[in-house]
């Protein structure tokens, strides 16, 4: 991600004499007037789209996704319990495959790597775990040596169980997960919805691994934030990293948003026209099913929008009519929002 140490330095300087940042501006020296521009491009196409026919677009690409029947999909139809929905579906040829412990006689979890241009198995997409994917989990966190975990969902929602309670809750906390064990250290509120517990996982005499728990409290399930800078903000916590896992309960929705608008991201930095129709295919290629809804995938515009705004990009008067009819497509399919929350804490990284 583009937040780099200069734009770090600023916003940190302002949280220490007290003064708001959530008005504070992303423009960083780093960004390049390509990129820029490449932004501005971006929001005046969908405001020219509108609201409507980026619904129609999603559609689209929903009507050109392979048929199950012509997924290369064995390992999922094998291991139908450690599934968490029959119609979310692991492909083989991108799917992560347990070697660790060596001799261990099942090698599946329901998790697929996604490249980003040059960053190869940059995130790992995941559902959630469940009871008997918990031993697993582990083993793919310390086989792939995750250094972060992104949690996207609440462990209930809606009086329905979405996540086994994967971690220790409690600092100083000790839980073992067959070969693997897992400490909490610390706990920090980040933001107001952004829980992060540092983890220190070990397995028999090894090194033990240092692991950050990013804990997303407050993304209802087929809903959107309501504050469209906040997927930029996790990001931002994320570049240092590889392997990063990020889940939701399926591990396609919210967890197929937050890895599309990174690929997006990507594709501006390099100076790039961006096609969001092609950054969805390319995401559902190797993770079958990600984005998951209309609603999120228009939340993705909206989201680059509001950054593109707040780096001068865009006005806002130009962009009011999207903005409009994005409010009232959310009323008519009756999302919730979660709570606009500004950013409270810098952390440790100087990440906000």
């Amino acid at each position: 991600m583009p937040f780099r140490k200069g734009f770090l330095r600023r916003v940190t300087i302002r949280m220490r004499h007290g003064l708001d940042t959530s008005k504070q501006t992303m423009i960083r020296k780093g960004d390049s007037p390509e990129m820029i521009e490449q932004m501005r491009a971006f929001c005046l196409a969908s405001a020219r789209c509108g609201v409507q026919g980026l619904v129609q677009e999603f559609m689209e690409i929903k009507k050109s996704t392979p048929p199950p029947a012509q997924l290369k999909k064995t390992a999922f139809d094998k291991n139908i319990d450690k599934n968490r929905y029959k119609d979310v579906y692991c492909t083989d040829d991108t799917r992560v495959v347990l070697t660790y412990p060596p001799g261990c006689d099942n090698d599946y979890i329901h998790a697929n790597w996604v490249d980003i241009r040059e960053s190869k198995h940059k995130f790992i997409c995941t559902q959630a775990p469940k009871t008997n994917t918990l031993v697993d989990f582990w083993r793919m966190v310390w086989q792939e040596k995750s250094k972060a975990i992104v949690m996207l969902c609440n462990i209930m929602e809606c009086g329905k169980k979405k996540c086994e309670q994967y971690w220790p809750a409690n600092v100083d906390e000790t839980q073992t997960y067959g070969p693997i064990t897992v400490k909490n250290l610390k706990i920090v509120q980040a933001e107001k919805m952004l829980t992060v517990s540092q983890l220190e996982v070990s397995s028999n005499s090894e090194p033990p691994l240092s692991v950050e728990h990013m804990f997303w409290n407050n993304w209802p399930d087929r809903g959107v934030p309501e504050n469209y800078l906040a997927c930029f903000r996790l990001l931002a916590r994320l570049k240092h990293y590889t392997h990063i896992i990020v889940h939701c309960s399926a591990g396609i929705g919210r967890t197929g948003t937050v890895v599309g608008l990174e690929m997006a991201m990507q594709a501006f930095m390099a100076g790039e026209k961006l096609s969001m129709v092609d950054v969805v295919k390319e995401l559902r290629r190797q993770r079958p099913g990600s984005v998951q809804t209309d609603v999120q995938y228009v939340y993705m515009h909206r989201c680059i929008i509001g950054l593109s705004e707040n780096k001068k990009a865009v006005k806002r008067e130009e962009m009011c009519s999207f903005m409009e009819q994005f409010d009232q497509l959310l009323k008519i399919r009756g999302c919730i929002l979660a709570p606009n929350i500004p950013p409270t804490t810098i952390t440790a990284r100087g990440t906000i």
